[in-house]
């Protein structure tokens, strides 16, 4: 599990056990307005890592760079014009 299901699991419990009636989605709710408690963020908070782009998808990127430049529609920008 990550550290924020561990976090969410730990609230969950602390108020579950005192109110039976307590549910996990406002356990979710309190660990939202809590999360500064759990300490340094990672990658189940959200942050993440970048991406590498494959060659095919630069290459692609470049091509239509280089054709807006010359001033040459792409096939999307024909379609869209119509």
């Amino acid at each position: 599990m990550t550290a924020w299901n561990d976090f969410v699991a730990k609230i969950y419990h602390e108020k579950h056990d005192k109110d039976s009636t307590y549910t996990f989605k406002q356990a979710l709710k309190d660990a939202s307005a809590r999360k500064k408690e759990m300490g340094t963020p990672n990658l189940a908070m959200g942050v993440k890592k970048p991406t590498k782009k494959s060659r095919k998808a630069r290459k692609s990127m470049k091509k239509g760079i280089m054709n807006m430049i010359a001033g040459k529609m792409t096939r999307r920008r024909r379609r869209m014009r119509r």
